[in-house]
């Protein structure tokens, strides 16, 4: 059972228990981590032919000039349901599937992502240019985002031309414009965009709606984008100031995650175009540099997405391979990630558990409250100490108590409790261990509203999680997933939560409390963005100009260590996420030119620092997170001293960039 674990994703795993009635389609991205070399698997998958059952981009087949090839250990690749299915369920020997069997010695571990229908045929690999030695003395910002408005006047030069080098619609089903070595979605280069815009340009103006709807970006139909607001804050310049020539203006290089991506409100299926989406970025880089005669060029992404659960120690899929590609890259990159906007959210619980033998020891009570009218799955994860050994693994036992009264068995270490109404799985309880890793236990639920017929649904209501120890004292590190609807998207998933009768919500004076009070196990620490804790990417936070208090939402690490558990880590820096308490947001481009909206949170505090590495960047100055850690804690004259709480939530100090960094 640990070395199914060590395979397959929980979120895999109830996905074929429920017959992927929550993610139909056929096909599915996915994320592979392998015990060897990215290349030599994608070699070995062309050359078994499998491609009824796994596809990987022939991107992967060789790595980019400017990384190590010998060092990726992770490639995106879409796969069969059938393949997936014999997978989790352990029976690749039987019927077809069992072709797929000679590949699972390689393969380490399997993310899921969302179905697709963009499908890609074999490809050749790209031919790979040798970069020359000479340092390039410019920089590239990446934004990997939802909503990307690329012909914006923010992204223009003074000329009308665009300063997007390359454009990746990973949502486009057209068919036409294929970016060589990933094979879907539509690619635009720059000659490409700038005939666009020349052909859409009418008595001197530039008709957007024409423009958007030949090049395939449907996504930015509305007057506000995420990614819009995003990019203009991380790259957006005035087009009087923008001249061809300037040699201090980065390259822009912008990949649209597609629609299923980012309206699945948990954000756990993401990871898979994600590195797709790294890897395109790596690769276009490195052919402006062979292009422009220099060596790599450096190269900053801006990733403003965040989810809730996850294990909050480096060592989930996406971190461990950011991770990896940073300290591979000969050239500098940097991804900027934002802290999170679930600090209030009663998403986190550090639950305490005694040792067994204490008399009079009852079971540790958790209230999972789960919304009505929510038509996404709702997910929990619980997260132990890491043990180095079978015999000082914790051990705990769990029951869930329904809404309606029904009552699971206690669980143990490798068991699973699956609740079925009419015969279809609502609930789902799996307590999965590993010698040398973290034990896990990780709680999936049907949609609380379902529209189909018949619907597929599980009560709402308040579930109650009993956490019981059979050994040594130990903690127990509770998130609920994220269930919000993200912005721009019709109300889909709403966000569950825990609920304690001690958590003390408001202050004296009515205003949201902003520490831990009290003894309830909700807390507000440790509530980082999961994809946020690795130890290369660099996590900002997001405070208010007008008096510089830490923004309400902002997401924090953790300082406590008890019974052996290492502190979460806490963002590096923090910008401004919010002009002030009555005004909280900021100002940024909306869809189409010369409009101006307002968003807030960590994900426009963290292109704020994203604009400053760029600028470090072309400067040929050091960038990496202790420098940006050092340029804050220098410019702030309040910045937390070491072992300040106030460190948890603002990092080393608070980033002043702005005036307006996004609007000269």
């Amino acid at each position: 059972m640990a070395e199914q674990r060590k395979r397959v994703s929980p979120y895999l795993e109830w996905a074929v228990l429920t017959e992927f009635a929550y993610l139909p389609g056929e096909w599915f991205w996915v994320l592979l981590e392998l015990d060897e070399p990215a290349e030599a698997f994608a070699r070995s998958v062309v050359r078994s032919g499998l491609d009824q059952f796994i596809r990987i981009p022939a991107v992967y087949q060789g790595a980019p000039p400017s990384l190590r090839g010998v060092d990726l250990t992770c490639c995106m690749a879409i796969a069969r349901r059938e393949a997936l299915s014999a997978l989790a369920s352990d029976k690749v020997l039987r019927g077809d599937a069992r072709q797929f069997a000679p590949l699972l010695s390689s393969i380490n571990r399997i993310e899921l992502g969302t179905p697709t229908t963009n499908l890609f045929e074999k490809t050749q690999p790209i031919e790979q240019q040798l970069l020359a030695t000479s340092p390039s003395r410019r920089a590239i910002v990446a934004i990997i985002d939802d909503g990307l408005a690329f012909a914006h006047e923010r992204f223009r030069f003074r000329d009308g031309r665009s300063r997007v080098k390359y454009f990746w619609n990973q949502d486009d089903h057209t068919n036409t414009g294929r970016p060589a070595g990933f094979g879907w979605g539509r690619e635009l280069q720059e000659n490409e965009i700038n005939q666009l815009l020349a052909y859409c340009t009418h008595t001197g103006l530039l008709d957007e709606d024409e423009f958007y709807r030949l090049a395939g970006q449907k996504l930015v139909a509305r007057r506000a984008k995420h990614g819009t607001h995003v990019m203009d804050i991380a790259c957006g310049l005035d087009p009087k100031h923008a001249v061809p020539e300037d040699p201090n203006l980065p390259y822009i290089i912008g990949v649209q995650l597609p629609k299923w991506v980012t309206e699945e409100t948990s954000g756990a299926f993401l990871t898979p175009n994600v590195y797709a989406a790294i890897s395109y970025v790596l690769s276009r880089a490195d052919q402006i540099s062979a292009a422009e005669g220099t060596g790599p060029i450096p190269v900053v992404i801006n990733l403003s997405y965040g989810t809730i659960a996850g294990p909050h120690d480096g060592t989930s899929q996406l971190e461990a391979a950011i991770d990896q590609l940073i300290a591979s890259r000969t050239a500098p990159l940097r991804v900027v990630l934002p802290a999170g906007n679930h600090y209030l959210a009663r998403c986190h619980a550090l639950v305490e558990l005694s040792q067994a033998s204490v008399p009079g020891q009852s079971p540790k009570r958790l209230r999972w409250r789960v919304q009505p009218d929510d038509k996404a799955n709702s997910f929990m994860e619980l997260w132990l100490p890491k043990q180095a050994t079978e015999k000082s693994q914790p051990e705990i036992t769990i029951r869930i108590t329904t809404p309606t009264n029904q009552r699971s068995p206690w669980i143990g270490a490798n068991q699973n409790w699956q609740w079925r109404i009419s015969g279809q799985l609502r609930f789902f309880g799996k307590y999965y261990t590993a010698v040398g890793e973290r034990s896990q236990i990780f709680l999936a639920m049907a949609p609380t509203a379902d529209l189909a017929m018949p619907s597929l649904t599980a009560p709402s209501g308040t579930w109650l999680i009993e956490l019981k120890n059979k050994g040594a004292a130990t903690t127990v590190d509770v998130w609920v997933q994220r269930g919000d609807t993200p912005f721009g998207y019709p109300l889909s998933g709403r966000q569950s939560r825990l609920e304690d009768e001690n958590y003390v919500r408001f202050d004296l004076a009515g205003r949201l409390e902003q520490d831990d009070k009290g003894s309830s196990p909700v807390r507000r620490e440790s509530t980082i963005n999961a994809l946020a804790t690795g130890t290369r990417a660099i996590v900002v936070g997001a405070y208010l100009r007008s008096d510089k208090a830490v923004s309400e939402y902002s997401g924090a690490g953790g300082r406590e260590i008890v019974h052996g558990a290492s502190p979460i880590r806490s963002p590096d820096v923090s910008a401004v996420g919010d002009e002030s308490p009555v005004h909280r947001n900021l100002l940024a481009a909306g869809t189409r030119s010369g409009s101006v909206v307002t968003m807030n949170g960590t994900s426009v505090a963290a292109p704020q620092v994203t604009r400053l590495i760029s600028e470090l960047m072309i400067s040929q100055l050091a960038c990496d997170r202790p420098d940006v850690q050092r340029i804050a804690k220098t410019g702030d004259t309040k910045a937390p001293g070491p072992g300040s709480p106030l460190a948890v939530r603002i990092g080393a100090g608070r980033l002043d960039r702005c005036g307006r960094p996004n609007r000269p």
